[in-house]
């Protein structure tokens, strides 16, 4: 029939008819659409009305480049209020605000050091010189000031935050639109994009992290962006009815070479999900069973690899040319037997690395704990977990309690059925889950390498995103396609169910955003006294 071929356009089957009551359980993982009501022409009722009703607004919006480009500019303006702690003051003061400024100034003259009043507390002296361990592309990306202002005095921490979340947002909008369009006309519910949408502007670690614009959260925003754009090439080639061309490989490689000189963990993903991408290509070219050529515009393995592998040398080299100067390895990212803060704030991390490492399997159970629930952080004061907590860790960031069950409950529920749709039941072809598996798995190693780290920071979370965005799309088309032909009933359930998680995201992002003003010492004392009365329990914050 041809609703149901609709529905398995890519490389499936069309599943039999048959007669019973329909779960939407059942659809989701058996993927066998019952016909319950009657059909006409070929096509249910509820395919019927579907394919009938005007196009909505909101899809429209996202479609064209202008009403696209005002949506962005609204979302911009609200992401400033809540930056700038409702002042719209897009240049200001931010915690250690100089320190890539700084940077700037020292590398432009050759130098890997930067000045201790600059960098502050988070200084690494090594042979009396002072170094910081972030990534350089914060500090780069503002030699696009430079013809406009001083750099060396300029505030420009909220605009870097804010064009990076602002873009972040941007490509995830963008490749929200291209999941909702892959799916046959029919099998389109427009409430279902609104709420997405509304899902993605208002609710996540996108929004909490909005509490400052700190030295962390700038390459912790730009890292994301950059692992944002890489799923965006990977949802428009699995979705979009496109190869994995050559000069798609080429822009993978860039955004791993930017994001490795970012942040370590988000870079080591992307450069692990370009090469298994790139060494997936050469299989399909070159594999008995493959004849064709991968990209009918790509003949040569030069033209489709050498370029990509080139780029991502060269990021290579440059990151560790700048390790190097600041540890004297080219492989260590960060070596915190210089860090300042061993002797007096953390005099336990000598034995602790020396015990453990920076990276310890051991801890990823802690970690997982932490960042799904909080329970390490409320535990490790008391005995005897404190003990086993300060003997494996060195930091358990002292943040307000939240889960992301709360923030990020549609993202959770659709990353879990995205994941088992990729893994176990897929519905695309073998190339598409193809691709999906190796970026996926190449995002799973920073979620690793996060849980399994010497310290727990509530900003990590957002190091997770690219790995749950990716298999939420995934679940967000699976659950779109399934709905189709379900009844009446289970499909108001599902728009009940969907609208209230969205909700209770939103709701609960804007109190944890709430909570990290408070909570923040690096947020003006009077946005922190003001916004106290919100949240009557944290007064212990202020006598630490």
């Amino acid at each position: 029939m041809q609703a149901r071929e609709a529905l398995n356009r890519d490389d499936l089957a069309a599943n039999g008819s048959g007669c019973g009551p329909i779960s939407l359980c059942g659809i989701l993982l058996k993927r066998k659409i019952t016909p319950n009501i009657p059909e006409s022409r070929g096509m249910s009722l509820n395919a019927i009305r579907a394919a009938g009703r005007p196009k909505l607004d909101l899809d429209t919006i996202l479609s064209h480049w202008l009403s696209f480009a005002v949506l962005l500019t609204i979302i911009a303006i609200y992401y400033l209020f809540l930056l700038s702690n409702g002042t719209f003051q897009l240049f200001g003061p931010e915690m250690l605000d100089k320190a890539f400024d700084n940077m700037l100034v020292h590398l432009l003259r050759g130098e890997f050091t930067v000045d201790r009043e600059a960098i502050g507390y988070e200084a690494f002296t090594r042979d009396g010189k002072t170094y910081a361990y972030f990534g350089i592309f914060p500090a780069v990306l503002r030699l696009f000031a430079i013809p406009f202002t001083d750099v060396a005095q300029a505030q420009l921490a909220r605009l870097s935050c804010l064009t990076a979340v602002v873009i972040f947002v941007a490509l995830q909008l963008w490749m929200l639109l291209i999941v909702h369009h892959s799916v046959p006309a029919v099998s389109r519910r427009p409430e279902f994009l609104a709420v997405m949408v509304a899902a993605t502007v208002l609710s996540g670690p996108q929004l909490y992290i909005l509490s400052s614009a700190v030295i962390y959260h700038e390459p912790v925003l730009w890292s994301a962006a950059m692992a944002t754009a890489f799923n965006l090439v990977v949802v428009r080639t699995t979705f979009g009815a496109k190869s994995l061309r050559g000069r798609d490989l080429v822009l993978l490689a860039t955004l791993a070479g930017l994001a490795i000189n970012t942040r370590a963990p988000v870079g080591v993903a992307l450069y692990l999900g370009t090469i298994l991408l790139v060494a997936w290509t050469v299989w399909r070219q070159y594999a008995p069973d493959h004849a064709q050529q991968f990209s009918h515009k790509e003949t040569g393995l030069s033209s489709t690899i050498l370029l990509p592998i080139a780029i991502l040398g060269v990021a290579a080299i440059v990151a560790g040319v700048t390790n190097f100067e600041r540890w004297g390895s080219a492989f260590t990212f960060a070596d915190f037997h210089y860090w300042d803060m061993r002797v007096n704030v953390y005099p336990n991390l000598a034995e602790i690395l020396r015990k453990y490492g920076e990276f310890n399997v051991g801890r990823i159970w802690i970690g997982a704990l932490y960042y799904a629930t909080d329970i390490p952080y409320l535990l490790h004061t008391l005995s005897p977990f404190a003990e086993f907590l300060r003997s494996r860790l060195v930091i358990i960031e002292a943040g307000p309690p939240m889960t992301p069950v709360l923030t990020n409950p549609l993202t959770i529920i659709l990353a879990g059925i995205g994941l088992y749709r990729v893994w176990w039941k897929p519905e695309l072809s073998t190339q598409r889950v193809a691709i999906l598996r190796l970026a996926l798995l190449g995002h799973a190693s920073a979620v690793i390498l996060l849980l399994g780290f010497f310290a727990f920071h509530a900003r990590y979370r957002f190091d997770f995103a690219p790995f749950m965005t990716l298999a939420a799309l995934v679940g967000y088309g699976s659950v779109t396609m399934a709905v189709t032909e379900a009844r009446d009933p289970w499909l108001k359930r599902v728009r009940i169910g969907a609208a209230g998680l969205c909700f209770l995201g939103i709701l609960s992002s804007h109190y944890e955003l709430l909570l990290y003003k408070v909570y923040g010492w690096v947020v003006p004392m009077d946005v922190r006294l003001a916004l106290l009365p919100f949240a009557p329990f944290a007064h212990y914050v202020f006598g630490r």
